[in-house]
């Protein structure tokens, strides 16, 4: 994340839980899209793909399941965001390409104004932005404790090498009175 001018513990801490809030209900708009998928049955998702064209109907139906359900979850809870966010991302432009580009802009007119939005969300929340509460962190700050430990015993080891390698210089002062 970048640091602004007057950047703060808690404007941060806003930032991050505002990040949260936007990736719960990116997410679990997506799960809700997947589970509407699951719950009408491969062979009602695979008969509405194929009849819009998609190709492969039968597997597009559980990668797009899949993926909505699986990738909305994983982007909610910010685990391995940034593939749930490229997926989800390229789930939303074959939407728009098979589903929605000959059709109106808004979505109660079966426009792809939804699909677009949410794939650019789903795709800035998990590449560009999916603050620091995340399970990735949570999992990883572990490994980067120890590693931020080592690099601080090193950083010592270095200073005390070069105190040690500078010679010992005497200098003399005379005070005049």
């Amino acid at each position: 994340m970048s640091r602004r001018v007057g950047r703060n513990a808690f404007t941060g801490l806003f930032n991050d839980v505002v990040l949260l809030a936007a990736r719960a209900v990116v997410g679990g708009i997506f799960v809700a899209h997947g589970w509407q998928k699951y719950d009408q049955g491969f062979a009602g998702t695979e008969q509405f793909l194929g009849g819009l064209g998609v190709p492969e109907p039968a597997l597009a139906a559980q990668v797009a399941t899949y993926v909505e359900l699986v990738g909305g979850a994983l982007l909610a809870v910010g685990l391995f965001a940034p593939i749930a966010g490229v997926l989800l991302a390229g789930q939303m432009a074959g939407a728009i390409w098979y589903a929605h580009r000959t059709t109106e802009v808004f979505v109660d007119q079966g426009g792809w104004e939804l699909p677009a939005a949410l794939g650019a969300a789903a795709l800035v929340l998990g590449l560009v932005a999916p603050g620091r509460i995340t399970l990735d962190q949570l999992l990883t700050w572990p490994f980067k404790a120890l590693a931020a430990r080592r690099k601080a015993r090193n950083a010592e080891a270095a200073d005390a090498e070069t105190v040690e390698a500078q010679p010992y210089v005497e200098e003399k002062v005379t005070i005049k009175a």
